[in-house]
């Protein structure tokens, strides 16, 4: 009898907590996902990135390879890929209560995240969402991530000049050469209704 009582608390408490959870989502919905207007690199000074396949920010490759080459002293020479700011994906003027960022690429020879960060139009504003272990098609982000940003904090999404970082280098323990090829970002944010 006792057990009875106390797998039935367990179940109305349970009950309990998803009706709290379906609360906490009524009204809010993701966008349809946006894809950039424009693309620019942010150095000149390591490997350029061309556009490839006709669309301006779509498609991208490094024209030489990423390397990390060891050394006899058990150090890596590396020669890494310039930074792209993908820009201007066309949002209303809203505050999102989560960002996520879809990255669609090539990750052959051991191509890793260096540097995944939203931009304001003259710096990153963001933490950085590097993830070593992502895979060729990776999702940064989430309902509930501002990337660090605090809700009290204004993130300029309609802004032309917001966008994201999007920065690959070769293995950061392994050596390995090969070529870049980013095929595609888009982006959507999480909204109340």
């Amino acid at each position: 009898m006792l057990e009875a009582s106390r797998v039935a608390r367990c179940r109305v408490a349970a009950l309990s907590c998803a009706r709290a959870a379906l609360r906490l989502n009524i009204g809010m919905a993701w966008t349809n996902w946006h894809f950039p207007k424009t693309a620019v690199q942010l150095e000149t000074e390591e490997i350029n990135m061309e556009s490839y396949g006709g669309s301006p920010t779509r498609g991208f490759r490094s024209q030489s390879p990423l390397r990390s080459l060891s050394t006899s002293y058990g150090t890596f020479i590396r020669e890494e890929s310039n930074s792209l700011v993908f820009t201007d994906f066309g949002f209303s003027e809203v505050q999102p209560q989560g960002i996520e960022m879809r990255l669609r690429v090539r990750r052959v020879a051991r191509i890793q995240d260096k540097t995944i960060q939203l931009w304001n139009g003259s710096r990153t504003i963001s933490e950085n969402l590097q993830n070593l272990r992502a895979e060729d098609e990776q999702i940064y982000g989430g309902e509930a991530d501002r990337w660090g940003i605090p809700f009290a904090e204004t993130i300029p999404v309609s802004d032309s000049e917001f966008g994201v970082v999007v920065d690959l280098q070769p293995h950061v323990e392994y050596p390995c050469a090969d070529l870049v090829y980013i095929r595609s970002v888009a982006m959507r944010l999480y909204l109340e209704e």
